[in-house]
């Protein structure tokens, strides 16, 4: 009998190692100024201007633009990562309205 499972042995085992690799991860796909910071229990990632992903407690913690909390089990950055999506802007890069 198998079971199903996106969590890999390889799993972030505190917040600041779950907030480095989701930042590296989003870092990859295009973000190239993420800012992170962690202490304790507490870690933190500000990826553009009015997004700040939180993590403590086991999850990734984020607003969507509409003010809806997220929340990602901080086990699975990289499905975090692609939650976020890969076109998010950097700081320096405001929105473009298609012509």
């Amino acid at each position: 009998m198998g079971t199903l499972s996106t969590i890999s042995a390889a799993a972030p085992a505190t917040p600041a190692q779950a907030a480095s690799r989701l930042r590296d991860l989003l870092t990859e796909s295009g973000g190239h100024r993420v800012y992170g910071s962690a202490l304790g229990p507490v870690a933190l990632l500000s990826v553009r201007r009015g997004l700040t992903v939180w993590c403590w407690g086991g999850f990734f913690r984020w607003r969507e633009d509409g003010g809806a909390q997220v929340t990602h089990p901080a086990a699975d950055p990289e499905g975090a990562a692609r939650r976020l999506g890969s076109g998010h802007r950097t700081h320096a890069e405001p929105a473009r309205r298609a012509a």
